[in-house]
């Protein structure tokens, strides 16, 4: 694959990159993912930089191609992103190396993800979920990269976050059996809904965010439960924090038209046929969703 690189030029005849363009393959990844994925634009904007830095081949060999942490209240869209970007390059929304961290609340279920180390019991029966073959298993010709979400990492235990800083800071990870895992054409995105009380007070009593009240005025808030959540060491391996604030009634209402045309086009394969009033929709709008 020859990396295309969007650039503009300047008066001496020079050219420098200007992030604000999109090369095509970039910019068409950025319309079917904002296609997709209703009311996160941030989401939209940082995943498809990150896309554009690989095509250019300007990520640091030894550094994921780029590390985010989606932060916000449940529904709000963190996995679906993830997801919907591995439909995308793909063509398989579970061509995604998932981590759920809830299952890692205690140091030795590390094991899961690396192997048991020589001399332990079922040593050679235990395959590490992080090996290379699971990484590269989804990877294409025309796309080298892995997608690893590590979901809810709040929960996660201690050993787990200090084997993400081996492999944030040096895009490596070593197993139980000593064999090395490259990371460096990993992009790599941790959830958490660490601090997504504080949107709490945008809602309405329906529990749809009031846009109007802006989220300027918690995003502070929330940051700072970062930062008494998590190391310093730990935040500085971070690329970019990407808020999610709760979604709108209208883009409710977008999401769920979306997901009932589908259901529409998937009957329709049968012969069948639905239609649905638009106040059945706005019912299923109003019961459907829930900050909780």
């Amino acid at each position: 694959m020859v990396p295309e690189i969007a650039t503009q030029q300047v008066a001496n005849n020079s050219f420098f990159l200007d992030p604000r363009v999109r090369c095509a393959q970039a910019q068409k990844f950025d319309e079917r993912l904002a296609a997709l994925i209703i009311g996160q634009e941030n989401a939209v904007r940082s995943m498809g930089n990150l896309y554009q830095l690989f095509l250019a081949g300007m990520n640091p060999s030894n550094r994921p191609l780029g590390t985010l942490l989606f932060l916000g209240p449940t529904g709000s869209g963190k996995t679906r992103v993830v997801e919907a970007a591995a439909e995308i390059l793909f063509g398989d929304v579970n061509a995604v190396i998932k981590i759920d961290c809830a299952e890692f609340q205690h140091s030795h279920e590390i094991a899961k993800l690396v192997g048991s180390p020589p001399g332990y019991l079922g040593h050679r029966e235990t395959s590490p979920l992080l090996s290379q073959e699971n990484l590269d298993r989804f990877q294409t010709e025309d796309t080298p990269l892995s997608l690893v979400l590590f979901d809810e990492i709040e929960k996660a235990s201690d050993s787990l976050w200090r084997l993400l800083l081996g492999i944030l800071d040096k895009a490596t990870l070593t197993l139980g059996d000593n064999r090395r895992v490259d990371f460096s054409r990993s992009l790599i995105i941790m959830t958490s809904n660490l601090g997504a009380e504080n949107f709490r007070k945008l809602t309405s009593p329906l529990g749809f965010l009031q846009r109007s009240v802006g989220v300027d005025q918690v995003e502070g808030e929330v940051m700072r439960e970062l930062e008494r959540r998590f190391p310093p060491e730990f935040r500085n391996r971070i690329d970019e924090v990407v808020l999610f604030a709760p979604l709108t009634h209208d883009e409710v209402r977008e999401i769920a038209r979306h997901y009932l045309q589908q259901i529409t086009l998937t009957l329709a394969k049968s012969g069948k046929t639905i239609e649905v009033e638009d106040a059945a929709l706005e019912l299923v709008v109003q019961r459907g969703y829930s900050m909780a």
